[in-house]
């Protein structure tokens, strides 16, 4: 009891003086200048214990944050991300991922990087920015494993990004032989939150559009989407909101 009175002391006092003030009006008749000068106490003394309460909940609202980055399993979140899939033939492909980050930790200097598929992967390689308006820097490749049944590489950004920092990073992957079968499909799965959609592009070869496309997006019902041409070519672009971390969407097609 005397620590709750002594933490809300402020508030306490407020509460008295309005008491005390009820009880003069209601015995006497004190002067008009004298409440007046009660009443500026009054709300001088609430607009104090308004903004102690708000500082406290700004605290509240920082441990939040610090909780849910100390609970996640990567070391930023994703502003935007953009999931592109350029199938120049069935054979010849090239995967390009590119999104903006959040930094929720400090000294981070590396970054991995997950994917699986079919066939073989030419090429690997991934750059990062500062802002959109600067120069992209070669992330220096470290180290590969496989796992998952997939591949992860290890890239190093060659110093040190602190929490609170934004960059853009982006990865690009050649495949060859990763989409030669009758039916096909590219999928993505959250693994950190997003704050916009994520946008999913893939566009066919010109000789050989797809045919049923649809898209799964987690235990949704499955949406059969129309492809869009341009330059000769067939593609789709779906935006897609609300993605749960570990959740997946899936675009699958017939050739």
């Amino acid at each position: 009891m005397a620590r709750f009175a002594w933490r809300n002391l402020d508030a306490l006092l407020i509460i008295g003086v309005a008491i005390v003030v009820l009880a003069i009006e209601i015995v006497g008749s004190p002067a008009p200048r004298l409440i007046n000068s009660v009443i500026l106490a009054l709300l001088g003394a609430t607009a104090f214990a308004l903004l102690r309460d708000r500082s406290h909940h700004v605290d509240l609202d920082q441990l939040r944050q610090l909780a849910g980055d100390a609970m996640s399993d990567r070391a930023y979140e994703v502003v935007w991300q953009e999931n592109e899939w350029d199938l120049k033939s069935r054979a010849d492909s090239t995967i390009l991922m590119t999104e903006q980050l959040r930094i929720t930790r400090n000294d981070v200097a590396t970054i991995a990087h997950w994917s699986s598929g079919d066939g073989t992967e030419t090429r690997n390689c991934a750059r990062w920015r500062r802002s959109k308006n600067t120069k992209w820097i070669d992330a220096t490749r470290i180290h590969e494993l496989p796992v998952r049944g997939g591949k992860k590489v290890l890239y190093c950004f060659d110093e040190e990004h602190q929490r609170g920092d934004n960059l853009e990073w982006c990865v690009e992957r050649d495949a060859r032989d990763r989409f030669t079968g009758q039916h096909e499909s590219v999928s993505l799965k959250a693994r950190t939150k997003s704050d916009f959609p994520r946008v999913m592009r893939i566009t066919w070869p010109a000789a050989i559009p797809p045919s049923n496309v649809e898209i799964r997006h987690g235990d949704h019902p499955v949406r059969t989407i129309t492809p869009n041409a341009k330059d000769g070519r067939k593609f789709v672009e779906e935006r897609v909101a609300g993605l749960a971390i570990g959740e997946r969407v899936e675009i699958r097609w017939n050739w």
